[in-house]
């Protein structure tokens, strides 16, 4: 006997799972956490969303949001603090086409299965320091933009109840500009279980991130007019609209 998960599944399950899913999985690897032009693709894309959302990132938030990634680059992992507050609000590390590329490799049993070699894992020893790094980077430029438009957020929520003369704690605000981020920013979180079951089939790839795309594109609109058409009633009676402008 073995304790191998992999020699447990069907001999159906293996096949389906060494002719599909593995050349799948080696695939989407390469073509987002080891290619340098879709690192670049995924950050410009990532800075999209925060401009559709109309932020634009003052030199404080550029700071503090690299300083709080969490990656080996000179100047980050310095808020870490502020990264698992962060992390908590749900704001970062949901990036969507990682996700659905974690959700396939665990899927698989990518690690246990293709490493169980020990002259195999010798050989895949470099490579996996170069994937975890890779990976770290992939994570930190959706981070990058998230973290940017959750100050952004806070800071127009924030000046819009002040000028009303509305009172909100730090707490509330900081969960309101998460909502924002969660819901109007593309988040792996928020996929459904269908979507995210469409990775284990043999074509289409990362299909969560079109999902995304459209949710988050009608909350951009569904935002807009909300905040278009809220009303708040004074303690006095007196009826304001804090967002419209």
């Amino acid at each position: 006997e073995t304790n191998s998960v992999y020699t447990k599944k069907g001999t159906g399950q293996q096949i389906y799972e060494g002719l599909l899913l593995y050349p799948k999985a080696t695939s989407q690897i390469a073509k987002t956490i080891l290619s340098p032009v879709t690192h670049a693709r995924n950050f410009v894309s990532a800075g999209a969303f925060a401009t559709a959302n109309g932020i634009i990132p003052s030199p404080t938030a550029i700071k503090d949001a690299y300083q709080a990634l969490q990656t080996g680059l000179k100047g980050t992992r310095k808020q870490n603090d502020f990264y698992r507050k962060l992390l908590k609000l749900g704001v970062v590390n949901s990036n969507v086409r990682l996700g659905d590329l974690r959700g396939l490799l665990e899927d698989i049993d990518f690690g246990a299965t293709v490493t169980s070699d020990k002259a195999l894992r010798g050989l895949l020893k470099p490579l996996s320091k170069l994937k975890q790094v890779s990976q770290d980077l992939y994570t930190a430029e959706d981070d990058f933009w998230k973290i940017i438009s959750w100050a952004g957020e806070k800071s127009r929520l924030g000046k819009a109840y002040a000028a009303k003369g509305i009172t909100r704690t730090a707490d509330q605000l900081d969960e309101e500009a998460a909502s924002i981020v969660r819901n109007n920013i593309p988040n792996y979180d928020y996929v459904s279980d269908f979507v995210k079951g469409l990775r284990k089939l043999p074509i289409g790839n990362f299909v969560s991130f079109p999902a995304e795309i459209a949710r988050t594109g009608t909350n951009i609109i569904r935002r807009g007019l909300q905040e278009i058409n809220e009303e708040i009633i004074l303690p006095n009676g007196q009826v304001i609209k804090p967002f419209q402008g």
